[in-house]
């Protein structure tokens, strides 16, 4: 398997990973947080990682 393909599967499974997170920890540590900080820290955190993730992705294609 070529070192591209390898990285690439693993960033899709990091990216599954973020994306399992973006529905546990709303629902789940973050319930019982009333300020609104919590979840706009980890919404921008989360933005930023998937932007990275997908950014690793699309980075070595070719037409």
């Amino acid at each position: 398997m070529s070192d591209y393909r390898r990285r690439s599967h693993a960033t899709f499974a990091l990216l599954a990973v973020a994306i399992v997170l973006a529905y546990l920890v709303p629902y789940g540590p973050l319930r019982g947080v009333a300020l609104w900080q919590g979840a706009f820290l980890f919404w921008m955190v989360f933005g930023v990682v998937v932007i990275v993730l997908i950014g690793r992705l699309v980075a070595d294609w070719r037409p």
